[in-house]
């Protein structure tokens, strides 16, 4: 994730260091980002010289050098709240007094984090989706101790990156990974009691949702449907009948994370991953989401050639 927040930023015109912990592992993703923007150049999402692009990135090993001098600071490492608390407290130490410092994490509290700093007011979460170099919805979180201008840093850095910043609560799941749950948790439920497959729910989202949500959102569909048939007796049998568990470890996902079946990186999830091949899966995901930017972009979408 942090090469591809790197190769956002580059892309956007602006100098990155880039910061990790072994030669190895900047090597690694180094050579990443040189597939992802020789992809983007490929597909027609970006036009300019690649080398002045990669010029843009350095990468370091030493965290001060990383960010002395630095306007801006995000860091992606592991989902853990102390350790993103000692990382970011450790930078603070080497930047300015102006310095804005950010996250992009999906789970954790913009609040809990920023409570470690000196100057909790330059702190907001930029939380990136996967893939975060393709798009471009961006959450912007302000903790309790924020400032304005912090915030309003965050959502111009971004633009200037073309993304689409959305300021967002500082609640569990800000607004992204909350709707996500709140979608896995009806259909793990449907799958659990044996109504439905895995296949047939994301056929659902995929084949359903997925094409009529660029046009109309939740908000829109309600008022277009009409709010009386929006709270119309079906529509309440539907929502009393709706998941309500409260914990992940109640399901199916329980089930199978005590049988050491983890999804795509153990082999075995709800998808057997060792008869589908989980690298043209991701291949397949990012042309995608590369057709439907083409499209917002009011680029041609052409389809396949019939042999």
């Amino acid at each position: 994730m942090g090469g591809q927040i790197a190769l956002s930023l580059a892309l956007g015109g602006l100098k990155v260091s880039l910061w990790g912990r072994r030669a190895t592992s900047l090597i690694e993703v180094q050579q990443r980002i040189e597939t992802d923007l020789a992809y983007m150049i490929e597909v027609g999402l970006v036009s300019a010289n690649p080398e002045e692009i990669l010029d843009r990135i350095k990468t370091t090993e030493d965290l001060m050098e990383a960010v002395t001098n630095a306007t801006f600071v995000l860091e992606a490492i592991v989902e853990d709240l102390s350790q993103k608390q000692q990382l970011l407290a450790q930078v603070e130490k080497h930047v300015s007094d102006t310095t804005i410092l950010s996250s992009t994490t999906s789970a954790l509290s913009a609040t809990a984090l920023q409570s470690a700093l000196k100057h909790p007011e330059r702190f907001a979460i930029a939380h990136y989706a996967q893939p975060g170099h393709l798009v471009r919805l961006v959450e912007v979180v302000p903790g309790k101790q924020t400032s304005e201008e912090t915030t309003q840093f965050v959502i111009d850095l971004l633009q200037q990156c073309g993304k689409s910043p959305v300021p967002c609560p500082d609640i569990p799941g800000f607004l992204w990974a909350r709707i996500q749950h709140a979608i896995l948790r009806e259909f793990v439920s449907l799958v659990g009691q044996g109504l439905v497959t895995p296949e047939v729910c994301d056929t659902v989202l995929k084949e359903g949702y997925a094409v009529r949500l660029p046009a109309m959102g939740c908000f829109e569909h309600a008022d277009l449907a009409g709010l009386d048939l929006i709270d119309s007796e079906a529509a309440r049998a539907v929502w009393a009948d709706l998941s309500n568990v409260t914990s992940p470890a109640d399901t199916m996902i329980g089930e199978l994370k005590q049988s050491g079946q983890l999804g795509m990186r153990s082999g075995q999830g709800f998808y057997d991953w060792t008869v589908r091949d989980s690298e043209a899966f991701k291949r397949n995901r990012d042309e995608e989401i590369v057709r439907r930017m083409l499209i917002q972009a009011g680029g041609e979408v052409h389809p396949p050639q019939q042999n």
